[in-house]
């Protein structure tokens, strides 16, 4: 039996073929101004692909993007997947020579850029077998660029086209595209999306944030990352606007809260460094009741979550790797919780969670013999994942693939719990356990654990905790402080006995600005090095 009828290839494509059809003169994209329609966003998808196949781009190729987010940036996430091509993002932030190692690795021919990274892609892609940089749009400054290169804005209505975006889509299986992982150490890994999951994934994020064409997604998460977590499908998904905030892009988070405000945003998602300029002290009277936010990358901290619930900002926490798209877990309150002090919200509040809505079941936590551990919030195990939004594997490396995946499910190198209730809690990374000798033994130290405690004290924005491994190991807390508090470190380290017992209390404490990643996660790997040479100075 032919089945043409009941079956057809799923891919985020075609949500912008829907609301372009259908909702043509709704806003897709809100600039600062001015506000393209899912009409003109359709069309100059379309353009934007004809102009690749014109370049040469067809189905198994890697385009890559090299942008701060702009509506250039979500237009290609439709564009260069219609010619069957494999999105690449670039993360802007890091530095020329990884770029380049990254670009080499994928294969990647054609480079689009927006006009702020044109001058970086033309250094970057000397030496590596990218030839083509392509410039999407042309700022507000002039701009000399090679006889080769041409703007994509001034030279779009050569490559007018009414070729659906998701024709060329005949296997829903096939990459849509590749994320660059930014683990906190090792080398990165090409995470590799399928056009399928990429589509069940978007849907499961608009039943997550609870989007609608009446709802207004603010952008402050960088998109180059794991593909704004599928949010520039998911919104279009809605009908939803998106609201570009261009200081965002520049990771410029000062006013934050106003500029959503004023935006009208309902919908903002971001790691828990932008919650601090939302929601907190200085807020108390925000503005911004009824705001969802979606966090995730590591916890907020219990404050924070207090803060979100005083203020009416829906802080919907979440967890997921680049190995899942992005969100896959999600800590869906229960109406239980309601009738509970705020503290006692809080803590249920900063577990992950139980699997989201596309995830299904397809979420366990595992002993060394690959069988699932209690649910008694007290054994230890390891996070293992399966599904549909699971990725494909990691682009050219098949050791590392058979590492990852195997017994079919995605291995995570999280260290978590589960509690009675279902609700998953991270205890730590394997990498980041820290190993510490106690009278009776050695233990396994959750850093996130003592995070959580240390986070508390009054004054100390940020904080990471590492281990000193080797001779003499011990447990080391490097932390930022608020600009205006003074931090006794005795005071902290009595602050941490209430809590912990003695052998989880920090040996030493160093103030010091943390080094982060472009989407906001701890390099602990450069804190680990800085160890031995701070402690030789005491």
């Amino acid at each position: 039996m032919n089945n043409s009828h009941c079956f057809t290839n799923l891919s985020p494509l075609t949500f912008l073929e829907r609301a372009g059809r259908y909702r043509p003169g709704m806003p897709a994209v809100v600039l600062s101004n001015r506000t393209v329609s899912f009409g003109e966003m359709l069309h100059r998808s379309r353009r934007m692909a004809s102009m690749l196949r014109s370049l040469g781009v067809s189905s198994g190729d890697r385009v890559g993007l090299l942008a701060h987010n702009s509506l250039l940036s979500i237009e290609a996430h439709y564009g260069i997947p219609a010619t069957g091509a494999m999105i690449v993002a670039f993360n802007p932030w890091l530095p020329s020579s990884d770029i380049a190692k990254q670009i080499t690795f994928s294969g990647t021919q054609v480079l689009l850029v927006n006009t702020d990274t044109y001058q970086q892609a033309r250094r970057i892609v000397k030496g590596t077998n990218c030839r083509t940089v392509l410039i999407l749009d042309d700022g507000n400054e002039p701009l000399i660029v090679d006889p080769e290169t041409f703007i994509f804005e001034s030279t779009q209505n050569q490559f007018d086209s009414d070729l659906a975006l998701d024709l060329s889509i005949t296997d829903e299986n096939a990459g849509i595209a590749i994320n660059f992982t930014s683990g906190t150490t090792g080398e990165p890994k090409g995470v590799m999306y399928s056009h399928r999951a990429a589509y069940l994934h978007a849907m499961g994020q608009t039943a997550m944030l609870g989007l609608t064409r009446k709802s207004r997604y603010f952008w402050s998460l960088p998109m180059f990352h794991v593909n704004g977590w599928g949010h520039m499908w998911a919104a279009v998904a809605a009908s939803a606007p998106q609201v570009v905030d261009i200081a965002s892009a520049g990771l410029d988070y000062e006013g934050l809260a106003k500029r959503v405000a004023e935006a009208g945003a309902t919908h903002i998602a971001g790691a828990p460094r932008i919650l601090r300029h939302i929601i907190g002290p200085g807020h108390e009277d925000s503005v911004l009741n009824g705001l969802t936010v979606l966090t995730g990358g590591s916890a907020p901290t219990p404050d924070l979550v207090k803060f979100a619930i005083k203020q009416g900002v829906d802080l919907i926490h979440q967890y997921g790797l680049s190995e899942t798209c992005g969100p896959f877990v999600v800590c869906e309150p229960a109406d239980e919780w309601d009738d509970i002090s705020l503290d006692q919200q809080a803590e249920k509040r900063l577990r992950q969670g139980i699997p989201a809505l596309h995830a299904g079941v397809g979420l366990r936590v595992v002993d060394d013999n690959f069988d699932d551990v209690g649910w008694d919030g007290r054994s230890l195990g390891e996070v293992v994942m399966s599904g549909n939004s699971v990725a494909l594997g990691y682009f050219n490396n098949p050791e590392a693939t058979a590492k990852a995946f195997k017994h079919g499910w995605f291995c995570s190198g999280d260290i978590a719990v589960i509690h009675p209730d279902g609700y998953l809690e991270i205890k730590d990374r394997i990498k980041d356990l820290i190993f510490v000798e106690t009278a009776y033994g050695w233990e396994n130290i959750s850093s996130i654990e003592i995070e959580n405690v240390i986070a508390q004290f009054p004054g100390i924005r940020d904080i990471a905790v590492v281990g000193k491994r080797g001779a003499n190991p011990a447990i080391i807390a490097f932390y930022e402080k608020d600009s205006a508090a003074l931090i006794n470190q005795e005071d902290v380290s009595a602050f941490c006995r209430k809590t912990l017992p003695e052998f989880k209390v920090p040996a030493f404490y160093f103030e010091t600005t943390l080094p982060k990643t472009a989407t906001g996660k701890v390099k602990k790997n450069v804190l680990e090095a800085e160890i031995h040479k701070l402690i030789s100075e005491i």
